[in-house]
């Protein structure tokens, strides 16, 4: 059967030299395997090691970056805490600014008001006193020439002349 082993006769040379054949292939066999298989499974475990290295790397890469995600996104959310911290803070003053100036806006108004008032109401006044002492005037030409006695002339005089005479005395 095999190049290796000549055939001789008989029942026992048969199983004799497939048993020569068999263990010289098993040798062969088992030789190869022993020079072939360790550097296929030592490339192999090679890159299985550098891909798990590998992997190992980028899952320290990514725990780094979701670390670091994290933190920024902490930060973010302080920040715009601080952010509507301020801004509050800010529009509380922004009104009362506005409610302060409102007042003081609101009592200027007022305190304007009150001195127009005040003027119209002495322009009034002296309107009113204009427009009486001018009708006294023409009703005492138009009363006083019928009116006036000697007797009120004289007494007139003496009450001029007596008020005078007070007048100068004070000074």
């Amino acid at each position: 059967m095999f190049i290796f082993a000549a055939e001789t006769g008989g029942l026992f040379g048969i199983f004799e030299n497939n048993l020569i054949n068999w263990l010289l292939l098993v040798a062969i066999l088992i030789y190869m395997w022993m020079r072939i298989t360790p550097g296929l499974f030592a490339s192999r475990k090679s890159r299985i090691e550098q891909t798990l290295a590998e992997a190992a790397e980028a899952r320290k890469e990514g725990q780094a970056f979701l670390e670091e995600q994290r933190k920024k996104i902490e930060n973010a959310e302080h920040e715009a805490e601080s952010i509507l911290v301020e801004a509050k803070r800010v529009a509380s003053e922004m009104k009362q600014q506005i409610a302060e100036e409102t007042r003081k806006e609101s009592a200027d108004l007022q305190e304007r008001i009150t001195h127009q008032i005040e003027g119209e109401r002495r322009l009034a006044i002296t309107e009113l006193r204009s427009q009486a002492a001018t009708a006294a005037v023409r009703l005492a030409e138009a009363t006083l020439p019928g009116a006036m006695t000697d007797s009120a002339r004289s007494r007139l005089l003496n009450e001029f002349v007596e008020q005078l005479n007070t007048v100068g005395a004070k000074k």
